[in-house]
């Protein structure tokens, strides 16, 4: 059962009171608006992240609502998680078919009574030792009635990180400590000098084992570490598929205002704009420049200073004031 979560600042508190020491920068996508975000084991907090809600559950899986692609910080750390306490079912809960297999190889390892330091050791190396990595499952025989589980512990000794994981659980849960199974990604390829990239071949499965020490769950691999190097190979032209998807997400990242690109592109557009603005000022001043320095007088019409007009404007005052070039005369014989 998911309990939802909201924060105003952008910083969310999923194990109270817990001081982290390590921090990583996730980016990933919320495929239509929502889902599980990638998450180290105990992880306590998360900075950064523009999510509207969060959900996390009692197994240590953060649900979350928000924009398509989250860029935050995860400060996580060894001790607490969100994990719940262990309970009856993580020790005594192993499926009635596989109970046979399982005890026989605890039996071979002797792990009753072990402590649990001692436990893992065991295990650990059975599996490193006499196991091979494998995603092909030869076919089972007719004649037997063995589940998968069964013959990979008794008879194949090989198998994908589930079979490792599945039986490392029950194998725990037998000899007396509280174990649950989980799965994600192992993070193994760099891109660059401090980043990692993650792919979908890189999904895993592994055990959680209850620390009564410490009071905590801590992550158990048993898969031998050979799986990397033996997953599916990278496709043809895989660095042009991760070219293009290195774009895509730079895109979503300014997009989503997840980049600092919008911040440049702003700081590179004020000055830019104030060079215009200055521009526009100074040739309105040069123009009003110009019309200034180009006003002088106009120049004088030649004969508006005669004497003539004097005599014109008294000879109009009794009634002899010459015709206007163009009018005519009402009065005939004029």
């Amino acid at each position: 059962n998911y309990s939802g979560i909201s924060s105003e600042t952008n910083s969310w508190v999923l194990v109270p009171g817990k001081q982290t020491d390590y921090s990583v920068n996730i980016g990933c996508y919320l495929p239509r608006g929502h889902g599980l975000l990638p998450l180290p084991h105990g992880t306590a907090r998360l900075d950064n992240l523009p999510a509207y809600l969060l959900y996390p559950n009692e197994s240590g899986a953060v649900f979350a609502e928000g924009p398509d692609l989250v860029v935050f910080d995860a400060r996580f750390g060894p001790g607490a998680s969100l994990d719940s306490a262990p309970e009856r079912m993580d020790v005594t809960d192993i499926p009635r078919r596989e109970l046979d297999a399982v005890r026989q190889t605890v039996d071979r390892l002797e792990l009753r009574g072990k402590s649990l330091n001692a436990t893992r050791a065991a295990l650990a190396d059975y599996f490193q030792t006499n196991f091979t990595y494998s995603t092909y499952q030869g076919r089972s025989s007719a004649r037997t009635n063995d589940t998968p589980l069964t013959r990979f512990l008794l008879k194949s000794r090989s198998g994908h990180c589930e079979y490792f994981a599945t039986a490392t659980v029950l194998l725990l849960r037998e000899a007396g400590f509280p174990a649950r199974y989980a799965v994600g990604y192992a993070v193994h390829e760099k891109s660059g000098t401090d980043s990692y990239v993650v792919r979908a071949r890189d999904a895993h499965a592994w055990t959680l084992v209850w620390n009564e020490a410490n009071r905590c769950w801590e992550d158990f691999d048993t898969t031998p570490a050979s799986w990397v190097q033996e997953e599916q190979p990278a496709a043809h032209f895989q660095w042009l598929k991760d070219a293009w998807s290195r774009v895509k997400y730079e895109i979503s990242r300014f997009r989503w205002g997840q980049s600092r690109l919008r911040e440049y592109i702003l700081w590179s557009v004020v000055p830019i704009m104030l060079v215009l603005a200055w521009q526009v000022f100074s040739s309105g001043r040069r123009k009003r420049r110009r019309t200034t320095a180009g006003m002088v007088p106009p120049a004088p019409v030649p004969g508006l200073d005669s004497e003539f007009y004097r005599v014109e404007r008294a000879l109009a005052r009794r009634g002899l004031a010459r015709p206007v070039r163009g009018a005519r005369s009402r009065r005939r014989g004029f």
